[in-house]
């Protein structure tokens, strides 16, 4: 029997491939969710979405919700339509892109097609879907990554090994911890644009959240080439696309007010002579001059998005918090 599976009602049979695919999760200590029937069903989206069918030499994008039997999927108002199938699930597996079109899948239901009404295939998207619908979610990238969304993060496949990344909502609470008088709605809101829109696109940015809401003065901040931010606030999820374009396209500091309004992209900072000799990092420059920055400025806490991936939180030079892969 080929490296595929055989669908008897819903119940996939495994495979040697399938197999390997567990012992690999195994040994990169990727626990999947669930009991045995729903994991084995994961083992079986995952291995497609990892090696799916090639025609005329491209693999096509993939992507599915898998639920517990019990467990409905709800037509989410104005944005997804939910139509039953009844085709075998190599059939099935066709007219699920990852983008608009998603299976569902349940180990012992039957198979439906998920049709969202705009694309949905961003790393964004789907953590927000996670939560909303408590499926684990599966997808093959438009570069042909395959990934895992959990409760806990995004598990996701590096060519070498799975790894996991947290989730934004599993760092809050270290976060909340290292800056308690910070908004929780404002903290939440920065791990989640750094976390799920910045990191996966390997955008670095640096954002300085004022924690003193009294005016004083820009004192070390160069605003040469400074770019004047509209109305937008990282609390408000609608505004993530409009600074996730801008950040895309800029260097420097964003500056975000202690009630989580964005006031300057693009800030140049200033290091004194003081913070030169206190604050001595082992890292890039985008660290070294945020750190800088908050030893100078005690009111000030710096989040830095590195293009590798992991954010870190520096508070009066020293980093106080790392978010990062598991």
């Amino acid at each position: 029997m080929p490296d595929g599976v055989q669908q008897v009602a819903s119940h996939p049979v495994l495979t040697r491939a399938h197999e390997r695919l567990r012992e690999e999760l195994a040994d990169d200590r990727i626990l999947l969710p669930g009991p045995a029937a729903h994991t084995d069903l994961l083992l079986a989206e995952l291995e497609h979405a990892r090696r799916p069918p090639i025609h005329e030499g491209t693999s096509a994008q993939y992507g599915s919700f898998v639920l517990p039997d019990d467990e409905p999927f709800y037509d989410i108002a104005d944005l997804v339509e939910v139509i039953d199938l009844d085709l075998p699930i190599e059939q099935c597996r066709m007219f699920a892109d990852g983008r608009s079109s998603y299976l569902v899948r349940r180990p012992s239901g039957p198979t439906q097609l998920a049709l969202f009404r705009r694309s949905v295939q961003f790393e964004a998207d789907l953590v927000e879907l996670e939560v909303a619908t408590g499926a684990t979610i599966v997808q093959r990238t438009p570069m042909g990554v395959p990934r895992l969304f959990t409760p806990t993060g995004v598990v996701e496949w590096d060519g070498r090994q799975w790894r996991t990344r947290l989730s934004a909502r599993e760092h809050l609470p270290l976060v909340e911890l290292a800056v308690p008088e910070a908004s929780r709605e404002v903290l939440a809101g920065l791990l989640d644009l750094a976390s799920h829109w910045l990191s996966p696109s390997r955008i670095g940015a640096t954002f300085l959240l004022d924690l003193d809401p009294r005016p004083h003065d820009d004192h070390g901040q160069d605003h040469r080439a400074a770019l004047s931010a509209p109305a937008l606030s990282v609390t408000a999820r609608a505004h993530y696309p409009a600074m996730y374009s801008v950040l895309a396209q800029t260097d420097l500091a964003t500056l975000v007010s202690a009630d989580g309004a964005v006031t300057r992209f693009g800030v140049g900072l200033r290091s004194s002579e003081g913070s030169e000799a206190a604050v001595q990092l082992d890292s890039g420059m985008r660290h070294r001059s945020a750190a800088r920055y908050t030893w100078d400025h005690h009111h000030i806490v710096a989040l830095v998005v590195s293009e590798d991936g992991p954010v870190t939180l520096f508070r009066r030079g020293r980093n106080i918090a790392v978010c990062s892969a598991r």
